[in-house]
């Protein structure tokens, strides 16, 4: 399992920072928008939608939003950020305060659907303003943040995980894991501060301790958020009796399973680095 999942991560890692990279934003947007239409694929399953027509049926519609995005959502990019930043805190709340009420409701089959195309959605569309507004760069910040997180995560959880983060959702998270993806990001946030601040390139560069502290702590509470990404999507999967969403990359389930924590962290990436002022470029 563990080598099936490194194997996997170690090719398409250098796929996925090419593209961040090198893509122009509008074929990013299409590779991005083509990895989300695979999550709906499997959100459909997670759902209850059990025929291909109706499964397909869900993925032509977050399609259709999102290829038609650019006629309604222009005028709304200054906010739309913010309630999907409301939306994950609220759901941090729940999943922490009541875990097992949240398992025992019987959801509406239109709620779970009208939450994953929110969810699905947004996350794309804030993807691709990351990539056009911030730049490459900043995006990949945001990439590697969640993978250092994660492998932070499993080490000190394997080493020293005693307390069950949340064990009604999710037993094998522990508080000692997150507190490794925590100190790992603190290190990586103050090295990569310490590069943008030796090399002066972009108006980063110019921070005082402030605004240090500032992209330290962003980068924390974007962490913290993609672990509730990954809480909200084990949640749907203990309700719907799966162990993964889907089979398409060995070791790892699905590619919801994979995206999970970034599709949750980028609204707090991007909201928080335009209210902030953090700019790599």
């Amino acid at each position: 399992m563990l080598k099936n999942r490194v194997w996997t991560a170690l090719i398409l890692a250098p796929l996925v920072i090419a593209a961040i990279l090198f893509l122009p934003d509008r074929w990013f947007a299409l590779v991005w928008g083509l990895a989300i239409a695979i999550c709906a694929w499997e959100w459909s399953n997670l759902a209850g939608l059990t025929t291909i027509p109706a499964r397909g049926g869900f993925v032509l519609a977050c399609v259709g939003v999102m290829t038609s995005y650019q006629q309604w959502a222009g005028d709304l990019e200054e906010w739309l950020a913010w309630p999907v930043v409301v939306w994950w805190f609220l759901i941090s709340i729940v999943l922490r305060k009541y875990p097992a009420k949240l398992l025992e409701l019987n959801y509406p089959l239109a709620v779970k659907i009208l939450v994953g195309l929110f969810v699905l959605v947004t996350s794309w569309i804030l993807m691709v303003w990351t990539q056009h507004n911030l730049g490459s760069k900043q995006l990949l910040y945001l990439f590697l943040l969640v993978w250092i997180a994660d492998i932070g995560a499993y080490f000190a959880g394997k080493r020293w995980g005693i307390t069950p983060l949340s064990p009604e959702i999710s037993p094998g998270k522990t508080v000692e894991g997150l507190y490794g993806a925590m100190g790992a990001i603190v290190l990586f946030a103050l090295a990569v501060a310490g590069v943008l601040y030796a090399n002066e390139a972009g108006t980063f560069t110019r921070f005082d301790f402030i605004q240090l502290i500032d992209f330290v702590m962003l980068s924390l509470v974007t962490v913290v958020v993609s672990v509730v990404g990954d809480l909200f999507e084990s949640m749907a999967k203990r309700i719907r009796g799966v162990k993964d969403s889907g089979v398409i990359l060995p070791g790892h389930g699905g590619m919801l399973d994979r995206l999970d924590s970034l599709i949750a962290a980028v609204s707090v990436y991007y909201a928080g680095s335009k209210l902030l002022g953090i700019f790599f470029q």
